[in-house]
């Protein structure tokens, strides 16, 4: 088994994966409608986020590295992608 490796969080970590679907959407519905972490500084590239949009499926990271106040966020189609983006911020 593989150990994932975590982004350093002091508070809380959390892990979604495809939350525009709680409210019926698609990912191309969440990004015009500015859903928390499907904004365009969230995405880990273009390539994912066209790909996010093109398969409907999206993995978002939020983490708050110090203080339950700051918090990081990123999001892709992969999750893999997306875990080694957030290991590398």
């Amino acid at each position: 088994m593989t150990t994932l490796k975590w982004p350093s969080h002091e508070a809380s970590l959390h892990l979604t994966h495809n939350e525009h679907k709680a409210n019926y959407g698609t990912v191309e519905q969440a990004i015009r409608d500015e859903y928390h972490g499907y904004d365009d500084d969230c995405w880990v590239s273009p390539e994912q986020k066209q790909k996010a949009i093109d398969t409907n499926d999206c993995w978002t990271l939020q983490w708050y590295p110090h203080t339950p106040v700051g918090f990081c966020i990123l999001s892709a189609a992969d999750l893999d992608v997306l875990l080694a983006a957030a290991k590398e911020a």
